[in-house]
């Protein structure tokens, strides 16, 4: 079994529960329509939101990596970019940025929020899916070698890919997302922690353990520390 069959088998035992990726679409879909101007922050060669973006105004791709973003098909503007400076996007233009598996990348999530909160409307929102650097995952995947790492994910899936690009870790806890968004007006609407037991799930023995560390992050002084966060921040 690969892990998205053992998403869907945890599915089956845990009927309360849902993976990331789906909460995160959600939202974002929740917040799209005929009029959205919408940042990809970081969007890289993603078509997670290739039928909702159909339905947007305009979407901006912005990536600092040429090679990834040429590749992506969903996008009407493409800027290749650091997220801590985009001067061609205009102030107070933007109805939504959208940014997954980016928050770990960022040198400087500063001058990144700073922007965010520059280029957005009076009201606009980020939705955002980030790894919780709390978490143990997390932990053992900033320990473990990269060329075990890509050795542990080519065992999970085919279509899994270990990501190229440094990470930081420092907009990736609750703490660090909060002091972020305040000192950036942005209030905090959703802030979600969600847990994912198959990061572990090499064979459904190393699946069943991780389903027992899931149960045991679920008691109230471990719930910080789940996989993911996914958050909804608005411009205030």
């Amino acid at each position: 079994m690969v892990q998205d069959e053992y998403r869907q088998l945890y599915k089956r035992i845990n009927r309360n529960w849902n993976d990331s990726v789906s909460l995160y679409k959600e939202l974002v879909q929740k917040s799209i329509n005929k009029n959205s101007v919408i940042v990809d922050a970081g969007c890289g060669f993603s078509d997670m939101f290739q039928k909702e973006y159909k339905q947007a105004k305009k979407v901006i791709g912005i990536d600092i990596s040429e090679e990834f973003i040429k590749n992506n098909k969903h996008l009407d503007e493409k800027i290749v970019s650091s997220l801590s400076s985009i001067p061609q996007i205009k102030d107070n233009s933007i109805d939504l940025i959208v940014s997954s598996w980016v928050f770990e990348h960022l040198e400087y999530p500063e001058k990144v929020f700073s922007e965010f909160q520059r280029i957005l409307k009076q009201g606009g929102q980020i939705i955002f899916l980030a790894p919780n650097v709390c978490n143990y995952v997390v932990f053992l995947n900033r320990l473990i070698p990269g060329w075990v790492r890509s050795k542990v994910v080519g065992r999970m899936s085919e279509n899994l890919v270990t990501d190229p690009m440094k990470v930081y870790y420092r907009a990736n806890s609750l703490r660090s997302i909060k002091k972020l968004a305040q000192k950036n007006s942005f209030s905090i609407e959703k802030l979600i922690l969600n847990g994912d037991p198959t990061y572990l799930a090499i064979n459904r023995r190393f699946f069943y353990l991780g389903i027992g560390i899931e149960k045991l992050l679920s008691l109230p002084l471990l719930l910080k520390t789940r996989v993911h966060i996914i958050g909804v921040l608005r411009k205030t």
